[in-house]
Parts: structure tokens; C-alpha cells; sequence
């Protein structure tokens, strides 16, 4: 079977922000206040990507498999590698998709990644500081999504 190909003219755009479908601040009420202008731009090639919240989620979405072939390449790779991910429409107006990462199920990488960051960047990190341990596993675990995306369709916008 060969391999699809993304029309050049109409690339992926994804979002990232830890307020995706949670809830904890003002950047929520921004994203969310965007999300029909962009979504009637984009419709379904616009993606948002944040942490899962098991609390929230429940209510912020509704989960559905991917019917893009290449995200659903991407996220059947990264699950078979053990990320936990939960994909669907974010229950808000426009629904545009998500995917939501579990930080925790990658916790096992943590040493490794916070070693990438003293030895290439010389950036040291906190023992023990949960949110730092948080943003360093999730902003690895989308870098490695992008990464597989990117290397599956080559065409995608990002959003931070």
C-alpha cells in the first residue's frame, strides 16, 4: 500500500498549551474564546495537544480514534511504545481535536530527559519539584509526537 501523500496547500496545525481541555487559569478562557475562528480555518487539520487531566477530561471530551492516516499512525507508534493518550473533540464550540498525553506514563524517562537537558543545554533542573518534572516529560513526550508526525506527513504549523 502506498503511503498517503498531505496536499501541500492545506498543512496540520497543531497547538500546544497545558490548558487544553483543563481548566486551571486565564489561558483556558483564551484558548477556548479562538477556538471557532481557527477551527473554521482549519476544521479538522487543526489539532490541540495538552497534559491528560483523568478529572477533567471526562467532561472536556469526547473520544474518538483518528480518521486522519497520519495521526493515527502516529498515535498507534507512540501507543505501542506505552504513551498513554486520549483523542477525541473537546466539548467546546467549533470541537476541534485534542490529544490529551499522560505524563505519567512516561515518568520512567524522566532521569533520561532531564539528563538531555544538563548535558545539551546545561540546563539544570530541581530534584523532586513536580512541576518541573511535569513540563519536562510532557514538553518531551510532544516533541516526540511532532517528531513522528513530522517524519509520517513532513507538513504541519505549530502553535505554543
Amino acid at each position: 500500500m502506498s503511503q498517503p501523500t498531505r496536499d501541500v496547500r492545506n498543512p496540520l496545525l497543531f497547538e500546544c498549551a497545558w490548558e487544553v481541555a483543563n481548566k486551571v487559569g486565564g489561558i483556558y478562557t483564551v484558548i477556548k474564546t479562538k477556538i471557532p475562528v481557527t477551527v473554521s480555518e482549519y476544521g479538522d487539520r487543526y489539532c490541540l495537544i495538552g497534559p491528560l487531566s483523568y478529572k477533567s477530561a471526562p467532561m472536556e471530551v469526547e473520544v474518538e480514534e483518528p480518521t486522519d492516516p497520519f495521526l493515527r499512525e502516529t498515535i498507534e507508534s507512540m501507543r505501542a511504545k506505552g504513551v498513554i493518550l486520549l483523542y477525541g473533540r473537546w466539548l467546546v464550540e467549533g470541537a476541534p481535536k485534542v490529544i490529551l498525553f499522560d505524563t505519567g506514563s512516561q515518568y520512567s524517562r524522566l532521569d533520561e530527559w532531564k539528563g538531555d537537558l544538563w548535558n545539551l543545554a546545561g540546563i539544570p533542573t530541581p530534584p523532586n519539584d513536580h512541576e518541573t518534572n511535569e513540563a519536562i516529560v510532557f514538553g518531551y513526550i510532544v516533541a516526540w509526537f511532532l517528531g513522528e508526525v513530522s517524519h509520517t506527513c513532513r507538513l504541519f504549523l505549530i502553535l505554543y
